[in-house]
């Protein structure tokens, strides 16, 4: 296997971990719809997507689009860490970055 597949698989790894940690805040909001809360704050549904949205550029980076799925995950992470969400956000963040750096790596 070469190292820049390996790169990619720990991006997959680590942005799915992350994706889905976010995403478990979902579980959350539709409790809070089925008991009848009027208010729903507007971070829940943010992370949800961001979570969402980190698990599809997961997957592009394992696919082979480095460059857009690491900057995705960059982007999404730092976000994610702004919301309040330290490991969620570190994990997909780290993932982004292996993403970038993955294409670079030689055997």
């Amino acid at each position: 296997m070469k190292s820049k597949h390996v790169f990619a698989l720990m991006a997959l790894i680590l942005g799915i971990v992350g994706g889905v940690l976010l995403c478990k805040g979902a579980i959350d909001l539709a409790s809070k719809l089925v008991e009848g809360s009027r208010r729903i704050g507007f971070e829940s549904p943010v992370l949800v997507g961001i979570g969402f949205v980190a698990i599809i550029a997961s997957v592009m980076l394992w696919k082979g689009s480095y460059l857009a799925g690491g900057v995705i995950n960059m982007v999404l992470g730092i976000v994610a860490v702004f919301y309040g969400k330290d490991a969620e956000g570190i994990m997909v963040l780290i993932s982004g970055v292996l993403g970038v750096v993955a294409p670079k790596m030689k055997d």
